[in-house]
């Protein structure tokens, strides 16, 4: 029988409110969708990672450990040509600080009477404080000191719900519960994380800021037949990844970095001259979608809400559930004749918000007059990143379509009929082609192996990714028609 958690109780997700401020109202609403479990345990999770993080180890390294520590952390994390173009704070936030608290071993003891070198700073504070932590707490610290990072296969999304995940050094599949995520991950995208799981929940922690396109899978999947020869041969674990193969891990990732965004070509800039990176940054928010338009009116360079209201997304109730609208800004530094230059894209919805824009500049600028308009009620979660080569293999608005010519002579009944001979012959001899994606085998001799059929699988959700948007449906690859001639789904 489960116990009942009275309203004057400390919350058990570790924030130490009574439960009547703090997760009460949001299991309430949760109940009605029959998930309230699910979201009460996930949202203890991430309740405690911010608390570990912000109440326990950034006061800890921050006023007991010297400032060399977090130099020298800084320094072994980040290679000396870290792409310029990149933001770093961002890197800071989302990917160095929590490598730094949970990852990092510093091999010196900075003449600290109470550190062990050999530890990382989240095993020297519960070496010497656990006596402040509470069992909670305590257990997410054994959790994590557990968890590895490494590169997962997204699977299947479920928008809004959550994500189904593999993971390409181990093998192994999980479900995490996540919200943000579904919005810009599609199957095949390649996420660098730890994965931590607690309570039956799974969560990332310390994610990198945008995701790994699915053509570099079967190069990780060299770099994880290299980790096993490393290894001995013999099969890796999570072990492994942790204690012995952390900074290869790291290192391939930044190689990764490297070959995304060093790639050279023509320099691509906005209109304010700024580099194109494009970015979706995701805020917490407290106060209503209206009360936040009311606040944040002046970026539309409107005086009355009454245009944005209208538009708005609501449910059934005629609640507004999302408030959208461009950030604007008058004039235009390089075209004079323009009235107005579109800075950005900002979406409200009940309790968060997101800022959308094409460039580091305008997303650090964004940040800060969010900030001054919304000042308490919005607190900053994360930004995820896309370089211009993601976003036009990933956008649907460039099609075929666009050239009415063309798409006038695509409709014509024989050359449909001439396309489909040509889409026929292509995939029936793609079969017995070297293909370099898998060693130049053949898809068909690739089957007959289990490495090979690896590959495979990797190749194809290439295939997958490659096609969404697309409205060419002829040269679409069917991938049920493949993975059937292959014998993939026996």
């Amino acid at each position: 029988m489960n116990h009942k958690i009275g309203r004057n109780d400390i919350c058990p997700c570790g924030s130490g409110k009574k439960y009547k401020k703090c997760c009460m109202e949001e299991e309430e609403k949760s109940s009605v969708s029959n998930i309230a479990t699910v979201d009460f345990k996930w949202r203890q999770i991430r309740q405690l990672e911010g608390a570990v993080i912000d109440r326990h180890l950034i006061p800890y390294a921050m006023k007991e450990l010297p400032e060399e520590v977090f130099q020298l952390a800084f320094a072994d994390f980040f290679p000396e040509d870290f792409p310029e173009d990149l933001d770093m704070e961002i890197f800071m936030h989302q990917l160095f600080l929590p490598w730094y608290l949970f990852n990092w071993i510093p091999a010196e003891d900075f003449d600290l009477e109470q550190f062990d070198p050999d530890k990382t700073i989240a095993q020297n504070y519960f070496t010497f404080y656990e006596h402040k932590l509470n069992s909670q707490e305590k257990r997410f610290f054994e959790a994590i000191n557990q968890s590895y990072y490494s590169y997962y296969s997204v699977l299947e999304v479920e928008l809004e719900k959550s994500l189904q995940v593999k993971d390409i050094l181990l093998g192994t599949t999980h479900i995490l519960k996540e919200r943000q995520g579904t919005h810009h991950l599609k199957r095949g995208d390649i996420i660098f994380s730890r994965l931590l799981t607690l309570e039956d929940q799974s969560i990332f922690i310390g994610m990198a800021p945008f995701a790994i396109p699915a053509l570099y899978q079967n190069g990780l999947l060299d770099f994880r037949k290299w980790l096993i020869e490393e290894n001995d041969n013999t099969s890796l674990t999570p072990k492994d990844l942790r204690d012995e193969f952390d900074r290869e891990i790291l290192d391939c990732f930044f190689d990764i970095v490297q070959s995304l965004f060093n790639n050279p070509g023509p320099l691509l800039t906005n209109t304010d001259g700024n580099p194109i990176q494009f970015s979706t940054s995701h805020f917490k928010l407290n106060i209503s979608p209206e009360e936040a338009l009311k606040h944040l009116l002046p970026l539309t360079l409107e005086n009355d809400p009454e245009e944005f209201l209208t538009e708005a997304k609501r449910d059934k109730s005629g609640k507004i559930k999302q408030i959208e609208f461009p950030w604007l800004e008058e004039g235009n530094k390089k075209h004079k004749n323009w009235n107005n230059t579109v800075l950005g894209h900002i979406i409200i919805e009940q309790g968060k918000l997101i800022l959308e824009t094409n460039s580091q500049e305008r997303t650090e600028r964004g940040q800060k007059l969010l900030n001054q308009y919304l000042g308490d009620s919005i607190s900053f979660q994360n930004t995820l990143l896309e370089t211009v080569e993601q976003k036009m293999k990933s956008s649907s608005k460039f099609t075929l379509g666009q050239n009415e010519e063309l798409s006038n002579l695509l409709e014509l009944p024989e050359v449909q009929e001439q396309i489909k001979v040509m889409a026929k012959a292509h995939w029936e001899s793609w079969f017995d082609e070297p293909i370099p994606m898998l060693k130049e085998e053949t898809p068909r001799q690739a089957a007959k192996t289990k490495e090979g059929r690896e590959r495979l699988e990797a190749l194809l959700l290439h295939y997958e990714h490659q096609d969404l948007g697309r409205e060419d449906n002829l040269f679409k690859a069917d991938i049920t028609y493949l993975r059937r001639e292959l014998g993939l789904d026996t």
